[in-house]
């Protein structure tokens, strides 16, 4: 009996050493008995019959790289056509070395390996015809392609093919993808969006009008599109041959991504399933395929979804992905057998490699896939070219290739390029588009021939059109709903059922008339309620049910649910879905069981109008793609291109097609088209006519020609084609004709569970013989809808909206917190300083006398003048009264104010009616107190202890009750009664001044200054002698008070009153008695009560002989009183300065007038001529006291004593002085201030400018790169001239920040200091020019940030595509959508962007001059974020996010300057010194001596960093280096003012060491700075305030020194102003200029200390100081105040008026050298003056500042 073989689970059926390729079922005739012992025979027997036929054939020749001992058998031609087991024996030669070919193309060709190669130029075989001959898009004459879609290949879908089937369509959709890839758009994107018609149906519905289908351009050549013999070339990204493309990877990287590594196997869900289960691996590992948002979803999934497959593109559809399913188990089919074939032969060595079996198996696959190709798709698909050529298959390998080009040569060719031609890929291979279906069958698969076929349904939810054809029972019409469960209502199945029983034919389609005759005919009468089964097969072409061609029994929606027809344009990429529900076997059998859509212009609209797109528009016309995909490669017209590939031009339109005038469609089609071109058969698009020449055997003369030429060119210009197997040695015979012995259905069988009888011997082909025909040609009508066209807002869908307000709102919060922290610490170092003086200096705490009444019973509330709602300022209080009658209100142990009550009566207590709380107090010529108690109690409290106080001091209390909002809004508060003083005061001036008598308010006369007010308008305190002898002096009513007019009176004599008047005046206050007479005691306190105002100590001793000198200069010397006139006498050398003076008032915004008159006498002539009328009183006053010490031999020097230097001339004499004219034209001063200053600092201006120029030049530079250069990059297409500005800002931080390094390299700086360059280069400047070039960086930086913020909103409005195009060095997952979040915080770019802006701001923000100041430590530790700072730069553009990394170029040669100098720092950081002795000043000062290290250098003027053991040892401070350099000991004076200097006071303080020795202190430096170059001027002029004489002590010295010792100096005269608060501020420093003026035996050095106790004011008070410091002066030769020869001054120096004066005692001098040291208020008034000064001719005041 019959019997079959068992079917093994592999598909592999081994026969001793011969592998059979063919079906695993296949019945055999044996029975078991000779399936089990006649193997050996059926091995002898096919010997036999194969010798016999080889016989017949041809003599077999062993090939080159195997021998006949390899052969064991051969396969023959009269099985190749068989689907019987076919056997094949491998080559196991060890000799053999196979040539592996590449993945991406290249050396295919030894002659030229680059044709081929992937990423190269793709053939142009026609004219390019660029818009501008170069790369503009072409076309721009012709129409709108998508009109030309609209009109010209639009129609309803159901024609089958004659022939095709859809598993031919679909495979060559992987044919193509095998050879060409020309999808990637062109870096930069470049935009030629198609217009859209005006109501387009699907693209414009509501007619809004200007609608655009998006198109990017093709990837091109960056060497090509320069010149029109140099046109823009696109690339074709993989290689042309067939190659493996599709099944490997376009790179070997990616064929590595895909592989198992075990059994040279490709990854697969499991490799141990038989191929017939098999699918490729998950990809896991996201490999970059194309994944564009499936339309049916509108949404982007992870790329993991898909498999692991070799086509990027290949996840595009499900058919398409079968395809790839096809290959990939081919492979392994392939890696299977060789592996068996070893195991059987016991074949070792390589053949147990995976490599070598992976790299096999590929060729075997490759060349399958080849002769799968050309030997059965190709001549289906080129039917046309065939029937022209005679022929019904592709021409053979070795004979002539038939085609025009080539003639001449067979078989390899190294003389053809392969690669694919513009034409090709742009149309002609296009043409299947017109094939594709719009949705495809799923066939179950059957176990044996007689079995039904079942077909899936065809819709799975209400269709569209379905829904107006639903008939109910009575044969009346309805819309069938959504819920197809409603018993009135038919399914889609039912509907569809009828459709197949009625509009079949012989082609399988519907008949379209009939069909739309029956959908619109209301009178139809159609009863689908019972089940429709049909035996009747394919009809014949017209309707005839009744004679079937051949008899198959089908059903169609009988099938389980899951095989429903896939609709073509709801699947993209959406390919697994159909796949694992069913399988990919119902795939393959549904294609092969379907036609094709006709041959013809009507384009299925899956294709037309509902391709996937992008997310901002998820449909397209892919027509309309087509044309402009032509025009953007700059393909002419379709004429030009048929005279290139050799055919004659046609010159009309009726000339396309032969049909023309025959069949009505294809008439009316040519003729719209014929309309849309006007007629121009010269502008046609190459696809729009090529595709009208189509007729039913495929593609018409132009496609078919371009499409045979490209592939011929392919296949003969492979050396390792497969047919090529003599020469490239890749095959041997056996192994050739097994290849050649497959088939489609043969390898579908093998990698299937698909039986034989399931598929016709022929899937490509739709013929009589098709197994299990289509119920009918699907159509749009019967399948699912297509899902509407969507879009995509990119910037708000991801949140961008949100997300860049946002941030930006961080970072200015961030600016926010950062800048209060620093106020914060600021603040805390404030107090800590507070209260470590407090601690540090218990003696100075104020101590309150009164008797307390109430401690903080309340909030004092400061008012604003808002009287509605007052606004107030709290805090909490104590009070107390007494001593005497007055109320005191302080705070933590602080007066806040005092009240005097002494001439009061009564006073007012406001309670509020409405609340509990509130209490004010009101006391007459006094602001209000309004106090908010904590509780009701203390309200009550408060009151009793006020009023029972005011009953003991006689003073009456009215209590009064108001409620709240009365209370506060008729308060008068602080400010309302310093509005009104200020009026008073203006008043006083308007009426004693020069503008005349004005009309005076009443209530400006009626109101009355306190003593406390009057002490205030002085600046001076209430209890001082001199407010309480001046106050009751111009009381004249005694009641307590100062009216207007008793201070007018006052003013009046201040202002216009002679000198007379003014010692009257003040021997009047100090005639206690008014007696008329002032005795010595009197006058005594008068002089005490001066001193006092300047904090002044004048011994008892000293008071007394100043006293007798001015009574014996008098003649006076046997009084014991004066009298008016002895004082006037007494006086009578200090008139001019008593003319000018005037009494000065502060703490008001009043402008006082100055009076102008010369009085007494006056002279003007030691005044600049250009000052004499612009001088002022108090002006004139100041230069008459400072000429009194200048005038040489104004007084005779005591016996013994060294000479007086107080001369400002006195050493000069010798220089003549001349006096110049005085230019009185503004232009010409302006001309002189702009001349000066350019001498002043010529070097710092040439740098300055130089510095900017070059910054200007990098961002220029980058700028302009970016502006034209970089075109092909991409991001200033979309950021537009913005990244431009960034980029350049960005070179710009680059080059600043690197800069930067150079000025923090003091110790470099210093060396240079003492080179000659010094002469060139303005390095004392360094600090401010680090200030500056960081001021310079900081404004590229928040340039960079604001420009790149703007770039970021719009990259955040991008498509994903466009970004991965331009941002190359980011990558990112295709279904990943970047956000402005991703582009901040997970690119290393923008992540270290937000790093380097968050240190940035720190750093600037601590670098501010209140940071330093109050927050030092803050401010130092920050500072050394730079490394960090520098750090992140790195990473920044590491990222290489724009740009390749540029930052080294700037930075290199700056760090490496750096380095060194951080190399000499740190090892003289490690030398510690010695302090030998500490030395405590009661004004916090303490003196530092120290052992100096050998081999220490340093010049006068110059400071160290300092840091101290004890203490932080890493903590280092500068201070300047107080002694000078001659001197053996180290000293540097440390005032404490912060907490570190306070730490430093108490460590080494020798009451708290207690004979420990003091702490070692470490040394950074010396540095340089310009104080040092004093010598270099022959006048120098030197100005310290408060510790800024520090550096000054060592220049001092150190002058005195080197002019002593006859050192050749060129500076002859030295000027010292030292400005000081008081005298208490400058006691250690005596020392010092008293070793200065003791060695100053020549004169060099002239000094002034002026006290600046009395601000700027020069009135009455110090005019009397003045008078008693020149008789001491006459006197003793020295200061009365300090003991020195050095003049002392009162208020603060006029520097304008001395800078004048010095100006023409020195007017031949080219230079004089102004250095000042202090705060900032001082360096700027000496420089201001410097710039005054400089309007003039003179020497130039060249100014040098340092800032403390």
């Amino acid at each position: 009996q019959p019997c079959s073989c068992i079917r093994l689970s592999c598909p592999f059926r081994p026969m001793g050493h011969l592998l059979y390729i063919g079906p695993p079922t296949e019945p055999y005739p044996f029975s078991p008995l000779y399936c089990t012992s006649f193997k050996m025979g059926l091995k002898l027997m096919f010997l036999l019959l194969g010798l016999m036929a080889l016989a017949s054939a041809k003599s077999y020749t062993c090939s080159p790289q195997s021998t006949c001992d390899n052969i064991v058998s051969l396969v023959y031609d009269k099985f190749r056509n068989t689907s019987g087991p076919v056997k094949i024996t491998f080559n196991v030669s060890k000799e053999t070395n196979y040539e592996w070919e590449s993945y991406d193309g290249w050396y295919h060709n030894i002659a030229h390996p680059d044709w081929g190669g992937a990423d190269m130029p793709m053939e142009r075989k026609e004219p390019a015809a660029y818009g501008d001959g170069v790369y503009e898009i072409a076309g721009k004459d012709r129409p709108v392609t998508v009109l030309i879609s609209n009109m010209t290949q639009f129609g309803f879908t159901g024609n089958g093919s004659m022939t095709r089937t859809g598993f031919f369509i679909f495979f060559g959709q992987q044919v193509v993808e095998d050879m060409l890839d020309v999808q990637l758009p062109g870096c930069i994107p470049e935009y030629e969006n198609m217009p859209v018609p005006k109501c387009h149906p699907l693209f414009d519905p509501n007619c809004q009008s200007e609608r655009f289908i998006p198109f990017l351009r093709s990837r091109y050549d960056f060497r090509t599109g320069y010149s029109p013999g140099n046109p823009r070339q696109q690339l074709n990204e993989i290689s042309p041959w067939f190659d493996g493309t599709l099944i490997y990877g376009p790179a070997k990287g990616w064929a590595d991504a895909l592989r198992a590594y075990t059994r040279g196997e490709l990854a697969a869900n499991n490799q141990d399933y038989p191929l017939a289960n098999q699918v490729p691996a998950m990809n896991t590992i996201g490999l970059p395929y194309a994944n564009a948002p499936p339309p049916a979803n509108h949404t982007l999934l992870s790329v993991n979804r898909f498999w692991t497959i070799g086509n990027p593109r290949g996840n595009e559809n499900p058919f398409l992905q079968s395809m790839q399913i096809l290959w990939f188990r081919v492979h392994n089919m392939w890696a299977r057998y060789l592996v068996k074939y070893a195991q059987e032969n016991d074949l070792g060595g390589k053949w147990l490699d995976d490599e070598f079996i992976f790299n096999r198996a590929r060729q075997f696959t490759i060349a399958t896939h080849q002769h799968i190709v050309y030997d059965e798709w190709m001549p289906v698909f080129l039917r046309s070219k065939l029937l022209r050529l005679n022929r019904t298959t592709i021409p053979e390998y070795e004979s002539n290739p038939g085609y025009s080009l080539y003639y001449g040569r067979t078989g390899y060719n190294p003389s053809i390029n392969p690669q694919v031609a513009h034409a090709f890929q742009t149309s002609a291979m296009r043409f299947g588009h017109t094939m594709v279906t719009p949705g495809i069958w799923r066939r179950a698969l059957r176990t044996s021939p007689t079995d039904t076929c079942l077909f899936g349904s065809t819709a799975t939810k209400p269709n569209s059109y379905l829904k107006l054809v639903g008939e109910q029972p009575n044969g009346s019409k309805t819309t069938i709903p959504d819920d197809p469960g409603d018993p009135k209502q038919y399914s889609m199945t039912q509907i569809a059922k009828y459709l197949t029983n009625n509009f079949n034919n012989a082609s399988g389609s519907g008949q379209h008339q009939d069909f739309l005759s029956w959908l619109f005919n209301d009178s139809a009468n159609i009863n689908i309620s019972s089940e429709v089964t049909t035996n009747t097969g394919v009809y014949s072409m017209y309707k005839n049910p009744n004679q079937p061609l051949f008899n198959t029994s089908y059903t169609y929606g009988d099938a389980p649910a899951q095989y429903f027809a896939v609709r073509t344009c709801n699947s993209y990429f959406n390919p697994q879905a159909p796949i694992i529900a069913t399988g990919v076997d119902p795939l393959f059998l549904g294609m092969a069981s379907q036609r094709c859509e006709h041959e013809d212009f009507v384009i299925t609209p899956d294709l037309r109008g509902n391709v996937f797109g992008p997310l901002d528009f998820s449909r397209r016309d892919l027509m309309a793609v087509n044309m402009q995909r032509a025009r953007d490669h700059g393909l002419p017209d379709y004429n030009t291109i048929r005279a290139a590939f050799g055919l004659p031009r046609l010159s009309g339109f009726e000339q396309l097609n032969p049909y023309y005038g025959v069949r009505a469609d294809v008439t009316e089609n040519i003729e719209r088209l014929r309309e849309v071109y006007n007629n121009d058969v010269n502008k046609c698009d190459m696809w729009t006519c090529g595709i009208l020449e189509t007729t039913d055997n495929g593609p018409g003369t132009l496609f078919s020609e371009v499409l045979f030429d490209q592939f011929m060119r392919i296949r003969h210009g492979d050396s390792f084609w497969y047919e090529n197997w003599k020469d490239n040695l890749m095959f041997t015979e056996s192994e050739f004709y097994a290849i050649k012995n497959l088939t489609v259905k043969k390898i579908l069988l093998l990698i299937t569970n698909i039986s034989d009888f399931d598929i016709s011997d022929h899937p490509f082909e739709f013929t009589k013989d098709t197994v299990c025909p289509q119920p009918f040609q699907l159509t749009e009508f019967i399948m699912d809808d297509c899902t509407a066209l969507q879009g995509r807002d990119y910037y708000a869908d991801i949140g961008s909206d949100w997300m860049v307000p946002f941030i930006w709102g961080l970072v200015f919060i961030y600016i926010a917190i950062v800048i209060l922290v620093m106020f914060l610490m600021a603040s805390y170092n404030k107090h800590s300083r507070i209260a470590l003086q407090a601690t540090l200096q218990p003696k100075y705490l104020m101590k309150i006398d009164g008797e307390d009444i109430m401690t903080g019973v309340g909030q004092v509330i400061i008012a604003t003048e808002e009287k509605a709602g007052i606004k107030s300022t709290n805090r909490s209080i104590s009070f107390k009264v007494g001593p005497g009658k007055r109320i005191i209100l302080h705070a933590g142990g602080v007066i806040l104010r005092t009240i005097d009550l002494r001439n009061q009566t009564n006073i007012a207590i406001q309670r509020a009616s409405d609340n509990p709380l509130y209490l004010i107090i009101k006391i007459a010529n006094e602001y209000d107190v309004i106090v908010r108690c904590q509780i009701p109690l203390d309200r009550t409290a408060l009151q009793a202890k006020l009023t029972n106080y005011c009953s003991q001091v006689g003073i009456g209390v009215r209590i009064e009750e108001h409620p709240k909002s009365v209370m506060l809004r008729t308060a008068f508060t602080k400010s309302d009664r310093q509005n009104l003083l200020e009026t008073f005061f203006r008043a006083v001036f308007q009426q004693g001044g020069q503008e005349g008598n004005a009309s005076i308010q009443p209530h400006i006369l009626e109101c009355e200054l306190t003593r406390s007010e009057f002490a205030d308008s002085m600046g001076l305190k209430e209890d001082s002698i001199f407010v309480e002898q001046m106050f009751q002096l111009i009381d004249k009513d005694g009641n307590g008070f100062i009216s207007f007019r008793e201070f007018l009176d006052m003013s009046i004599i201040f202002s216009k009153g002679s000198p007379e008047d003014k010692l009257k005046l003040m021997f009047d206050m100090y005639d206690a008695n008014k007696s008329g007479f002032l005795d010595r005691d009197q006058f005594k306190k008068m002089l005490k009560s001066m001193m006092e105002l300047v904090n002044a100590t004048v011994s008892a001793e000293q008071m007394d002989t100043l006293i007798d000198s001015m009574f014996i200069a008098a003649g006076f010397q046997s009084k014991q009183e004066l009298t008016l006139g002895d004082f006037n006498l007494l006086l009578r050398d200090h008139k001019e300065e008593l003319s000018g003076a005037q009494m000065n008032f502060t703490g008001f915004d009043v402008e006082i007038p100055e009076v102008e008159k010369d009085s007494v006498g006056a002279s003007k002539d030691t005044l600049p001529s250009r000052l004499r009328k612009k001088e002022t009183a108090p002006a004139r006053a100041r230069r008459t006291v400072i000429r009194a010490y200048s005038k040489k031999g104004s007084h005779k020097q005591p016996e013994g004593e060294l000479p007086q230097s107080t001369d400002v001339n006195e050493n000069i004499t010798s220089i003549p002085t001349e006096h110049h004219t005085v230019m009185n034209s503004r232009i010409v001063q302006h001309f002189y201030v702009f001349k000066r200053y350019i001498e002043n600092n010529r070097l710092n201006i040439f740098y300055l400018n130089l510095f900017f120029l070059i910054s200007a030049a990098i961002f220029v530079e980058r700028a302009y790169y970016y502006s034209t250069e970089t075109e092909h990059g991409g991001l200033r297409r979309i950021a537009g001239y913005g990244v431009t500005i960034t980029r350049g800002a960005a070179s710009g931080m680059m080059w600043t920040y690197s800069v930067l390094l150079i000025t923090m390299s003091r110790n470099f700086i210093t060396y240079l200091r003492e080179t000659p360059f010094n002469y060139y280069v303005p390095f004392d400047a360094y600090i401010s020019f680090h200030k500056i070039v960081a001021f310079t960086g900081l404004l590229f930086t928040v340039t960079h940030c604001i420009g790149h913020g703007l770039n970021f909103y719009h990259i955040s409005t991008e498509t994903a595509s466009d970004l991965s195009c331009i941002f190359r060095e980011v990558y990112y997952r295709t279904h990943y959508l970047p956000s402005f979040l991703y582009w901040i915080f997970l690119t290393m770019t923008g992540f270290s962007a937000i790093i380097l802006t968050l240190i940035c701001i720190v750093i600037f923000v601590f670098a501010t001059q209140y940071a330093r100041r109050y927050a030092f430590q803050a401010f130092w530790f920050t500072h050394h974020w730079y490394i960090l700072f520098y750090i992140f730069m790195f990473l920044h553009g590491s990222g290489r996010l724009v740009q390749d990394p540029l930052f080294g170029n700037f930075f290199l040669g700056p760090v490496c300057v750096y380095i060194v100098d951080k190399i000499i720092g740190v090892s003289r950081k490690k030398a510690s010194v010695s302090v030998t002795r500490a030395v405590m000043f009661p004004s916090g000062v303490v003196a530092l001596h120290m052992k100096r290290p050998t081999g220490f250098e340093f010049k006068a003027g110059q400071w160290v960093r300092v840091a101290c053991s004890k203490l932080n040892p890493e903590e280092y401070h500068p201070f300047t280096i107080s002694s000078a350099p001659h001197e053996e000991e180290m000293t540097m004076h440390v005032r404490a003012i912060g907490p570190w200097t306070h730490n430093i006071r108490e460590v080494y303080d020798p009451a708290n060491l207690q004979g420990a020795p003091y702490p070692k202190l470490s040394l950074d430096g010396p540095f340089g700075e310009g104080h040092q170059d004093w010598y270099q001027f022959d006048v120098a002029i030197l100005v310290g305030a408060g510790i800024g004489i520090t550096p000054f002590s060592a220049i001092l010295k150190d002058i005195v020194h080197k002019y002593n010792i006859g050192a050749r100096i060129q500076c002859k005269k030295v000027y010292f102003l030292w400005v000081t608060r008081t005298q208490k501020q400058y006691e250690w420093f005596t020392d010092v200029i008293r070793e200065v003026e003791e060695a100053d035996t020549k004169g060099l050095v002239e000094m002034h200390i002026f006290v600046t106790q009395l601000l700027n004011k020069f009135d009455l008070r110090t005019t009397m100081l003045y008078a008693c410091e020149r008789h001491f002066q006459k006197l003793s030769g020295r200061s009365l105040f300090t003991g020195l020869r050095s003049v002392t001054h009162f208020g603060r120096p006029d520097f304008k008026v001395f800078f004048d004066s010095l100006q023409d005692d020195h007017f031949t001098l080219p230079k004089v050298g102004v250095f000042s040291c202090g705060p900032p208020s001082l360096t700027n008034a000496v420089d201001e003056a410097c710039s005054a000064t400089n309007r003039f001719e003179g020497p130039a005041f060249v100014h040098h500042f340092e800032n403390f």
